[in-house]
This record gives C-alpha cells, structure tokens and sequence, in this order.
C-alpha cells in the first residue's frame, strides 16, 4: 500500500490530437477516498481509467507505492503486473461487462489474475456475495439475467473478491437502490478501516462526500481544485456542491478576486459564495467590460457586434462562452483546437466522396509493376495526408496488414526444392496486395467524412427515379446505412472488450489490444454483444415502422454540390490522369 504520484500527466483521445487531460499533478495519500466530481465530460472517466491502466499517456508519469505504473518493455512499454494486481476499477457501465455463463464463473474470472487456491476462491466469492446482499442462489444465474441493480451488485462483488488495495470507482452509487447505497458506504467505510484507499468518480456527494478525505474538481480536462479537508467536519446546511465549483471555476478565470480562502484547508467550514456576493463581485467587472466592448463596436450593426464583443473579451484573455450545467452557470475556455473544414462530416457530399474514391482506387488498379505501384502509393499518400488525423485510429490495423503483406510475399517466393527464394514468383503476390493496402488506406477517412444519415439521402437523391419501377432503392439505401452505422459500433464494442480485458483480466499489453491467451473468453461475449446489439436494432426498426408504411417518405434535408465537392473530384481526377499516364510511360 502506498501513494499515487501523478506528474505532468497528459492523455489523448482515440486519433492521438485531441488531448482529454492536460498536465495532471496529483498525489493520493494511502489509506485515503479521494471523489472526483465536474460537469459531464470533464474528464473525470478518463482519469480513473488512467490510474487503472487503460489509458495510455501520451506524456508524463504515474507511480503507485514507488513502481512506475508504466515501464518499457522489449518493444513498447507494459504495465506494471504488480501495480495493476493491486488495484480493481469498475467501470461506468460495468454491469455490461460479462465474459461468462453464469455469476460464479463471472467470479471466478476476475479472480484467475491472482491465481488462487480453489479453497480460498471459494471463501472469498462467499465473503464478496454476502458483503453486497446478493443471494448464493444466484451463482448458477446468467448475468444478464439479473435486474440492473443486482449486476450492479455483482460487479462490485467482481472487485471484492480480489481484494485489492485500491478500489477505482466509477459513479458506483448508480442504479443503486437505498439499502445498496448503504451497504457501499459500509464496504468503504470497511475499506478505509482497513488501511487501504479508494478513488471514486461521482455525482452523489451527498452519499458518499462524509467518507471523504479529500475532493478534485475537473474541468475540462484540468484539475481546477483539490479539497483536502476534514469533509465530516464541514457538512452543514448551507453545503451546495455546485457553488463551491462555479466559485472555483471564476476565481480560475479571475472574474473573482482572491480573497476567500484558496486553500480550501482548514477546520473551517467551506462556505460556498453566495448570490449576493457573486453579483457584488461581477457587476463592476463585467459593466466596464461591456461598456468598453460597446465602444469598440459603435456604428457596427447587431451581428457585428457579438464578434466585436468576442474579440474584445479575447484579447483580455477571458472567454465569453457560457454554458449551463446543473442550472450552475460555467466559464469556459476556448478551443482552439477546432477541425478543419476538410476533415468535418457536413462538409463533403457523399457522392462526390465516392466517386473520388473510386477514380483514385482505378488507377492503384492499373499499377501492373513495382514503379507503377509506388508511383501509386505517392499519390495516394499525398491525398491522405491532409486526412491523416481521420485514420490514425486505424494504424495498428495499417502496421498489421503490412506485416501480413511480408508474410505471404515471403510464402509465395519461397522454394523447397532446391531451397531459395525467388523475387519473381514473389513480386505478382507483393503487387496485388500492396494496391489491396492502398485501397484499404483510401476507404478509411470515408467512414468519418460523411454519417450514416447523409450516405442514405445521397443514394435516395441518386436512385430515387428508380423506385417508380418497383426497385427497392429505399431499402438498398437503409441496408448500406446500417451498414456504414454498424461498423463503428463494432469497433467500439472490440475496444470496449479489450478495455474489459486489462480491467479484469490484469493484461499487461498495450491498451486496445487483447493478448493471444485471452481471445478465447473474449470472443464469445463479443459475439454475443454484437447479436444483442443487432436485435436491439432490428427491434427499433421495427418500432419506427420500417417495411410496412407505404406513404412517399419526407426529406428533413436535401444534398447540394459544391465547391468542396468539386475540389476533391477535381483532385482526385488530377490523381488518376497522372498515375495513367505515368503506368503508360513505366
């Protein structure tokens, strides 16, 4: 048992550009329940599963009790064994996080990593059933057969069957009735007792915040301010969460002098700031501000001057944004780090995407040799570049396939008798699978460059005439986008999988890749997600009456060609007017 120690931690999204967490520094005292609370993606989620290992940094360092939670590894860096086998998280939505048949060999999963005696298996599913309330009746049960709150319960009971050190909570109050919400407070309170930690991501302060030893608040992917205080000493009447946080949030933007307490230490009672006080405090700031924005805009008409305003507030470096969130008004910051207009969804018409899809795919196709196939490979890599960001999810899946190309151009080149390689019989193999990687590569950004929604008008504008002769151009339309939609889902349910993997199953493997020795218990629940997930959406088909209204359907939206769209088939076609003319040349 010992400390967190997290340093200039920074974390990114799934496309390696949009950064979630910025810089955290954070120690946790052993022994000790932090709660993490903000507004809905703050980044509060990403935090816990970064302490868990499920989070790859993008820069910084995490040590627990004096072991680096990352270490380098032969060929990339691992986790620690010993640190993640000291620790259990549960997810958000761990109640959909079953791998097994039944509740006891849900139990028995989360407890292979520690390799166990069966006799202390058993005590210990014994001990974590009765902790949460639930029933020895219902070992023999299906997960997903339980009500919301009892697989609530039972991934709790996943966790405590291990007994780990650390537990790493994520909104563990919700789908909880009274009595289960009491028992949480006991098992923490039981915890604590015990001289181990807990680190809980919430919204239900008033459940949990009198175990606290200390509070985050995170906002935008920042931790704004910590709360290291006797929290049992300081709940009165007068306690409202959400003030405290607006509080903090304008004194970080310095519309609030710092006057109050900063420290938010002490044995005095934290006292969030009252409406009066908050009036007082802004009028005078934001009456000079406006009046000096209406002078910078005199003679402007309306719709100039909201930008003038902007720019004036900007230039302070203040941002004038406002959001509500828990009817609490917030201060933003601006976002700088906007998409372009060439990698938006809404940007290009999805015919015009296609058909440049289709003239660059047509010259890979005419590469018939070696000079050929990488004069092809330059041009498409310069098309790609400037949508590079749109496919960097995709790049184990790129560096994969390559190796698969190596692999069988290498099998179609050897020789036994007498044993050799030879180049020629290998390159025809090396050729067409070197332009099936190009196509591939091309067919990515297609995915985040136009919805679901907008493929299927694009085919109804397209092929619409056609349905006056009874061709179901309609159906072939929703088909394809199922299809389009159906994709990222199951992509998201494999990530969501390998997730679940290293949570429970204490891989040590890069994060989003799921070692060999676990496809096995990984697969089959996949499976079975995947055709849950396609019956849910059968059943919503169905309830919206695809198939059985016959009336003419009502666009919400038409498509329009435009300049985008003649940009990128113009560039497309200059594409493959060069790439015919060089295989003519070569």
């Amino acid at each position: 048992m010992g400390d967190w120690s997290l340093r200039q931690v920074s974390v990114a999204g799934e496309d390696n550009q949009d950064v979630i967490l910025r810089r955290i520094n954070l120690t946790i005292k052993a022994g000790e329940i932090k709660l993490i609370v903000g507004h809905n993606g703050a980044g509060k989620s990403t935090l816990l599963e970064t302490l868990a290992g499920l989070r790859p940094l993008a820069e910084g360092s995490i040590m627990l009790n004096g072991k680096m939670l990352w270490r380098e590894g032969k060929w990339r860096k691992q986790l620690d064994r010993d640190v993640i086998l000291s620790l259990g998280i549960a997810l958000q939505h761990s109640e959909a996080q079953w791998f097994a048949t039944t509740v006891k060999e849900e139990l028995l999963y989360s407890l292979r990593p520690y390799k166990l005696e069966r006799a202390e298996e058993e005590q210990r599913i014994v001990d974590a059933m009765m902790q949460l309330g639930l029933s020895m009746k219902l070992l023999s049960r299906d997960p997903w057969s339980l009500s919301g709150g009892q697989q609530r319960r039972l991934s709790l009971a996943c966790l405590l069957a291990c007994r780990p050190d650390w537990l790493l909570l994520d909104e563990p109050t919700a789908g909880l009735d009274a009595e289960g919400v009491g028992r949480l407070r006991g098992i923490l309170a039981a915890h604590k007792a015990a001289g181990r930690g807990a680190v809980i991501v919430t919204h239900d302060l008033e459940a949990l915040l009198p175990l606290a030893d200390s509070v985050v608040i995170v906002t935008d992917g920042k931790i704004r301010q910590a709360a290291s205080v006797d929290i049992a000493g300081q709940l009165a009447s007068a306690w409202v969460p959400q003030a405290w946080r607006t509080e903090a949030l304008l004194r970080e933007a310095e519309l609030l002098p710092p006057t109050r307490d900063e420290s938010w230490s002490g044995s005095s009672a934290v006292q969030p700031i009252s409406s009066a006080e908050l009036a007082e405090a802004l009028a005078p700031m934001l009456i000079d501000r406006k009046t000096r924005a209406d002078t910078a805009d005199d003679g402007r008409d309306a719709g100039t001057k909201k930008g003038e305003k902007d720019k004036v507030l900007e230039n302070e470096g203040v941002s004038c944004a406002t959001k509500h969130d828990d009817d609490t008004m917030r201060i933003t910051e601006d976002t700088p780090d906007r998409k372009p207009m060439w990698l938006r969804p809404d940007t290009f018409d999805p015919r015009a995407l296609l058909i440049a899809n289709m003239l660059l795919v047509a010259g890979v196709l005419m590469a018939n040799g070696l000079p050929d196939l990488f004069f092809a490979a330059g041009v498409v890599i310069l098309f790609i570049m400037p949508l590079w960001r749109l496919i960097a999810a995709w790049n184990g899946i790129i560096r994969g396939f390559c190796l698969f190309i190596v692999t069988l151009t290498f099998i179609a080149g050897l020789s036994l008798q007498p044993l050799g390689f030879s180049w020629k019989d290998a390159e025809p193999a090396f050729i067409r699978l070197g332009g099936m990687l190009l196509m591939m590569v091309l067919g990515m950004p297609l995915l985040k460059l136009m919805t679901p929604l907008r493929l299927q008008r694009a085919i109804e504008q397209t092929f619409g005439w056609m349905s006056r002769f009874h061709v179901p151009v309609h159906t072939f339309a929703l088909l394809i986008t199922l299809i389009f939609r159906f994709i990222p889902i199951l992509i998201g349910e494999w990530g969501r999988f390998a997730k679940l993997a290293h949570a429970r199953g204490k891989a040590t493997t890069t994060v989003g890749s799921i070692p060999l020795r676990m496809l096995r218990s990984v697969m089959l629940p996949f499976l079975r997600s995947i055709l849950r997930l396609a019956e849910e959406m059968a059943d919503a088909l169905e309830a919206r009456g695809y198939g059985h209204v016959k009336t003419a359907p009502v666009y919400g939206f038409r498509l329009q060609l435009g300049y985008w769209d003649a940009l990128i088939v113009a560039i497309a076609l200059l594409g493959l007017s060069v790439m015919y003319i060089v295989c003519k040349w070569l």
